[in-house]
């Protein structure tokens, strides 16, 4: 039998990209680089030149009512960050035949280009012994003995059954079926359990299983029992097919995603000092860099420890499954349907945090509590993400149960905050606060040794006396602390399963201006040498990666050490990378700074305005005035490089006035913004100015403050405070939003998917 390897290369002259931003500007590069011309653009808020790249600029409207702008194209290709699913629907149905893709930033251009089809076994065959069935089951009984073996067939399903029944002369070549419940024969065959499965010279595996995480599964159960063993499937099988051979409904519709790819194995090692955990959910293209320096600590200490991120195995399991197996609708037990990607931030905020959503998991999280409970490790780190909390809790009640004695160690997003930590999680025995390296090494090795733990400077106990938390000292030289090389896992399985990739890098630590009102993250400053931090990107880009977003909170406490960042990349001759980070705006900068800057690869930078008039500002206590925001805007957009905004409304002693002066500044300065990334209403959050000095800031509680704090650690909701003087409730704070969205709605500036997001938001909580 001939094979066929079923393929798509796309061989597109002509294309429309739609998306006037920064990944719509990157995947135009591409594109011209592979000489495909791009005819034009469109964009919900076309710019005011209606020119981006050079390009026209069409407002999408226009294309859902005029198809016939479409009529010469091969290909649309789909850069926004969130809609792309609406958007393919509605071009479907009102008729657009060509290829229809999307693409993020930091994806491969060519995987978008050499898109393969995947045959979905479990929609290959239609389970009534029709002539189209019976020719495919004899091809595969064909293919079986023509590789001059005898098989044992791993799984005992519904399809190992319709195969042998429909083909019967072929059980003389079947040694056994190996399944991990059924124990009975099937058509006179012996069914083993897999630890039982013992291999005969020249005998092969058959993965009869039709699911693609079964698949997968076997693999691994498979490579976990050792030996050199020939295994064989139905998706290998599938591939040699002619494609008139097959159902329609077996070719998954060739739309861009990363699968199939190898997702890990659940497994834990036995003999462990310390097993690391982070669970779900964490967004996914963002590289786990704080689990990364744990890692980097870990190492330091010599002990025999294990890093398994489930929250990067389980968002693989999930969108494998969805998109390989072709589900339509994914169900929780409870009915609840789940959403197409619960790690997208529409979804990630409520849904990790909501009993009903996250049962869905449960047979996973049992498989994982079986699997630590049989190794035994002697301590359980984990990273509370700000998400995972429910799923972490879960997660040690099992352990526990078995293993009383095991101690549990968390840290994280979680435990910046001494006072806040505990009331968050309880179910530890040691909680580390804020950065690790001054205080984990000693904790670790107190525990290893079953020394006495009280009172460990940045650790907090169940057994500490006196109530009083010590902070630890704070490393200053963070050069000494190396950077995360992800040694754990492929980094190339820290992709969305669309494939996009935002690698997230650090120059610094902590804020160096410290003084927002607002903010909760106001912390010590010290940053590393320009030199350490283009050696990670090098790194990283031998790696496979080329998307970098700067993580720091304040990446312009040293401007000039920005400048000699992107000098360094010049001199080093380092080319073809994309970088985006959040500057503050001050006094210094010139044309040339940005220049040099966009060089180097930055192409997106954003700016925590937050207040825009000269009171809020002065509130805010920002440093720099309406005038200085203008000039680094301009100077920005200048240079080339992609300007996005963040805005903070309604906080105590702001005006209507002051939204007047707003909207007229993002009237003056439209033509220098790209996006507003983020605009939300103030939050009393934990840390902040606003949450330490309350009254005195003219912040007034419906209910006894002592006991909103208690109950509500993180953040106190909207319903529960105001501020007088003018009076300012949420309904307040949300009517001078919607005055800021739609004055950006009349300016036709872009608002970002997180943008979108915190505002329906702030209506919720």
């Amino acid at each position: 039998m001939g094979e066929f390897i079923m393929g798509n290369i796309h061989n597109w002259k002509r294309i429309v990209i739609w998306g006037a931003s920064l990944s719509g500007s990157v995947c135009f590069e591409g594109m011209r680089e592979k000489d495909i011309e791009t005819l034009f653009f469109i964009d919900k808020y076309p710019p005011k030149s209606n020119k981006f790249k050079g390009k026209f600029v069409y407002n999408s409207e226009e294309i859902f009512e005029n198809l016939t702008i479409l009529h010469n194209t091969d290909a649309i290709i789909l850069t926004m960050g969130s809609g792309a699913s609406y958007i393919k629907n509605k071009l479907k149905e009102i008729g657009y035949k060509q290829s229809i893709v999307t693409y993020r930033q930091g994806q491969n251009i060519a995987d978008i280009l050499d898109v393969q089809d995947y045959i979905n076994p479990f929609k290959s065959f239609r389970y009534d012994n029709s002539k189209e069935d019976l020719r495919l089951l004899n091809f595969l009984k064909d293919d079986l003995i023509s590789q001059n073996r005898q098989w044992i067939f791993y799984g005992a399903g519904d399809f190992c059954k319709y195969f042998l029944s429909s083909v019967p002369e072929f059980k003389e070549n079947i040694l056994s079926i190996v399944d991990n419940k059924v124990t009975a024969e099937i058509y006179g065959i012996p069914v083993l359990f897999p630890l039982s499965l013992e291999y005969p010279e020249n005998v092969g595996i058959f993965i009869s299983a039709t699911r693609y995480l079964d698949n997968l599964d076997i693999k691994h159960n498979i490579a976990a029992l050792g030996g050199d063993i020939f295994v064989y499937g139905l998706p290998e099988f599938l591939k040699k097919i002619p494609i008139n051979h097959l159902f329609e409904e077996s070719i998954c519709e060739p739309e861009f995603s990363i699968y199939p790819i190898d997702i890990p194995p659940i497994k834990c090692e036995p003999d462990l000092d310390m097993l690391l955990l982070d669970l779900p959910g964490r967004m996914l293209g963002m590289l786990p860099n704080g689990l990364g320096y744990v890692h980097n600590i870990l190492k330091s200490i010599e002990i025999k420890f294990q890093l398994l991120d489930l929250d990067m195995i389980i968002y693989h399991r999930y969108h494998s499954n969805r998109i390989l197996d072709n589900h339509q609708s994914i169900v929780s037990p409870t009915g609840r349907e789940m959403p197409l990607d619960p790690w997208a931030i529409a979804f990630m905020e409520d849904s990790w945090k909501d009993p009903s959503f996250i049962c869905y998991f449960d047979e996973l999280l049992e498989n994982i509590a079986q699997k630590i409970i049989l190794a035994k490790p002697k301590i359980i780190g984990i990273s509370l993400n700000g998400n995972n909390t429910l799923l972490v809790k879960n997660l040690v009640r099992r352990i526990k149960q078995e293993l009383s004695d095991i101690k549990i160690v968390v840290g994280g997003y979680e435990c910046i905050n001494h006072e806040v930590g505990p009331k968050v999680f309880n179910e530890y025995d040691y909680m580390v606060i804020f950065e690790a390296e001054g205080s984990l090494p000693e904790l670790i090795r107190k525990i290893l040794k079953g020394d006495e733990i009280k009172n460990i400077p940045g650790v907090i106990s169940k057994d500490d006396e006196g109530g009083v938390f010590i902070p630890a000292d704070l490393e200053n030289d963070l050069d000494s602390l190396g950077y995360p090389k992800y040694e754990w896992a492929d980094i190339q399985l820290y992709k969305n399963y669309n494939g996009y990739q935002l690698v997230p890098i650090l120059l610094s630590r902590g804020c160096k201006w410290s003084k927002c009102t607002f903010c909760g993250e106001r912390f010590s400053w010290r940053r590393r040498s320009p030199q350490s931090l283009v050696d990670e990107i090098e790194f990283l880009i031998k790696a496979g990666c080329n998307n970098f977003h700067f993580n720091d909170s304040d990446l312009s406490g040293d401007p000039d050490a920005v400048r000699d960042i992107c000098e360094e990349i010049i001199k080093r001759g380092i080319t073809g990378i994309s970088m985006a980070g959040q500057l503050r705006v001050q006094k210094g900068y010139t044309p040339e700074y940005f220049r040099i800057l966009k060089k180097a690869g930055f192409n997106y930078l954003r700016y925590g305005i937050d207040g825009w008039s000269k009171n809020t500002l002065k509130l805010h206590k920002k440093g720099y005035t309406p005038k200085h925001i203008s000039d680094v805007l301009k100077m920005t957009k200048d240079a080339g490089i992609l300007v996005a905004i963040n805005l903070v409304i309604g906080i105590p002693n702001e005006t209507e006035e002051d939204i007047d002066e707003t909207i007229q500044s993002m009237i003056d300065n439209a033509e220098y913004i790209d996006v507003i990334e983020n605009i939300n209403t103030l939050m009393l959050i934990a840390g902040s100015v606003y949450w330490e000095k309350p009254e005195v800031l003219g912040i007034r509680f419906r209910g006894g403050k002592n006991e909103l704090y208690k109950d509500y650690p993180k953040y106190i909701p909207y319903k529960y405070w105001y501020s007088v003087n003018p009076y300012i409730d949420q309904d307040v704070r949300l009517s001078r939003l919607k005055r800021i969205l739609d004055s950006a709605d009349t300016l036709q500036l872009k608002i970002g998917s997180y943008a979108e997001w915190s505002s329906q938001n702030a209506k919720k909580i």
